[in-house]
């Protein structure tokens, strides 16, 4: 997603950015300054294909264990694709601004006007994805940007509803600068229920299931207490 994106496009697919911390009660991605220390216990490890080389990450145990989660084999699933996609994006980071870049590699295509534009990473990411989603879950709905392009954006149901974003911040990515990530989101009965978010240049993955908590890398993170929790968006300090 560019991130000068139209309000119509990003609404929606900020659920797939901001899901792992909208899907746990009272978390948020800011807080990750609190977090708290890493328990021990049966954590699943996940690493396939080329991401396999750079890290190991854990589905954190609390998400995993039985009872209460609904989704276990999506968030494997989703961790997976996410570690696979974001290695597709780093060879562009790695060769941006030296003597090996092409610019036409990247492939770039523009939607509603020009800052608003997708890349051939994009839909490479978008179409692996989708066909890693479609192979185990072949019943449920997938809804992504680039297959969505400017057209009508297709309302959530009831159905189990997969929403992706194969690289939010395409701006970022394509001028080299390392804040982009893969985004993906999962709905149940037409509201957030898990989030996998991989930023591949900063090695950070956060994962988050609604009542099960959100974490960065394994690490839970905590709510905003005390004064903390009272701060609006105004008195805050956005990066991006």
């Amino acid at each position: 997603m560019s991130t000068n994106a139209t309000i119509g496009t990003s609404s929606m697919f900020l659920i797939a950015a901001a899901a792992a911390a909208a899907a746990a009660t009272s978390v948020v991605y800011a807080s990750a300054f609190g977090a708290s220390k890493p328990r021990a216990g049966g954590s699943r490890k996940i690493g396939g294909g080329n991401a396999a080389k750079h890290h190991h990450f854990d589905v954190p145990p609390e998400i995993l264990e039985d009872g209460g989660c609904e989704c276990k084999d999506e968030v494997i699933l989703a961790v997976r694709l996410a570690l696979e996609a974001g290695e597709n994006m780093t060879q562009h980071y790695h060769t941006k601004g030296t003597a090996d870049e092409n610019i036409d590699d990247l492939g770039i295509s523009t939607k509603s006007h020009e800052s608003d534009f997708a890349t051939a990473i994009d839909v490479k990411n978008e179409n692996f994805i989708t066909a890693g989603i479609k192979s185990q879950f072949p019943d449920h709905e997938i809804i992504g940007e680039e297959t969505t392009g400017t057209g009508a954006i297709p309302p959530l149901t009831h159905k189990p509803t997969w929403i992706i974003d194969p690289i939010d911040g395409t701006t970022n990515f394509a001028s080299g600068l390392p804040l982009s990530c893969v985004s993906i989101g999962f709905c149940l009965e037409g509201k957030p229920y898990m989030g996998v978010v991989y930023a591949p240049m900063t090695n950070e993955l956060y994962v988050a299931v609604k009542g099960r908590g959100a974490y960065r890398n394994g690490i839970r993170l905590s709510g905003c207490t005390g004064e903390k929790a009272g701060k609006t968006l105004s008195k805050a300090v956005v990066c991006f």
